[in-house]
C-alpha cells in the first residue's frame, strides 16, 4: 500500500475547513459554559473539600472541573476532528487539484485527456459529467478535423462541377459541426 506524504493538498482549503471545525468546538465549549452558569446561577451545592462540608454556590463549586473537563474534550475532540478532516478532506481536496490539473491539459488542447480519481476519493459523478463533456468535444473536433481533411483533399483536385458540389457538401458538413457551438463571439447566422 503507498504510503501518502503530503496530506495537505489545496492548504487553503483544508486549513480554512479545519480552522471553521476548531473554532465550531471553541464556540460549542463557550455556549456549554455559558448554558451551566445561566442555569446553576440560583442553586447551592454541598460536597466535601479535603474532608470539609462545604456548601457553595453550584457555578463555583464546579466552574473549574468542569472549565477543565470542557478544555480536555474540546482537545481531545479537536485533534482527533483534526486528524479525521484532514483525512476527509483529503478526498476532496485530491479530486479538487487532479481537476485542476486535468482541465489545464484539456485547455490546453489535449481533448484525448481523461480524468481519473481514486476508487475512495469524492467527487466521482463531477469527473464523469467532466469525463463526457471531455469526450464529446474531442468527438466532435475528431469530425472537423475529418471534414477539413476531405476539404484540402478535395481543394486540391482541379475544380468541376462534381467536384464544387462535393466541396459545397463538405462546407455545409463543416459549418453544421461548428454550429454545433454556442460561443461568445463570431459570426451570428
Amino acid at each position: 500500500m503507498i504510503q501518502r506524504k503530503n496530506y495537505f493538498i489545496k492548504k487553503k482549503f483544508q486549513v480554512n475547513f479545519i480552522s471553521k471545525f476548531i473554532t465550531l468546538i471553541i464556540v460549542e465549549a463557550i455556549l456549554i459554559a455559558g448554558l451551566f452558569i445561566y442555569i446553576t446561577r440560583d442553586t447551592l451545592t454541598t460536597g466535601y473539600f479535603n474532608s470539609t462540608l462545604t456548601v457553595e454556590r453550584t457555578p463555583s463549586f464546579f466552574l473549574i472541573p468542569v472549565l477543565l473537563v470542557m478544555l480536555m474534550v474540546a482537545v481531545g475532540v479537536g485533534i482527533a476532528g483534526m486528524v479525521i478532516f484532514i483525512l476527509l478532506s483529503h478526498r476532496i481536496a485530491g479530486p479538487l487539484y487532479r481537476f485542476e490539473k486535468d482541465l489545464e491539459e484539456i485547455c490546453s488542447g489535449n481533448l484525448t485527456k481523461r480524468i481519473n480519481l481514486r476508487k475512495t476519493d469524492q467527487l466521482a459523478e463531477l469527473k464523469e459529467s467532466l469525463n463526457a463533456v471531455v469526450g464529446s468535444l474531442d468527438h466532435r473536433m475528431s469530425r472537423l478535423k475529418s471534414i477539413t481533411a476531405e476539404l484540402k483533399g478535395l481543394l486540391s483536385q482541379e475544380i468541376n462541377p462534381a467536384n464544387a458540389e462535393k466541396i459545397y457538401g463538405a462546407v455545409e458538413r463543416l459549418k453544421n459541426e461548428i454550429d454545433h457551438f454556442k460561443v461568445t463571439s463570431g459570426p451570428n447566422e
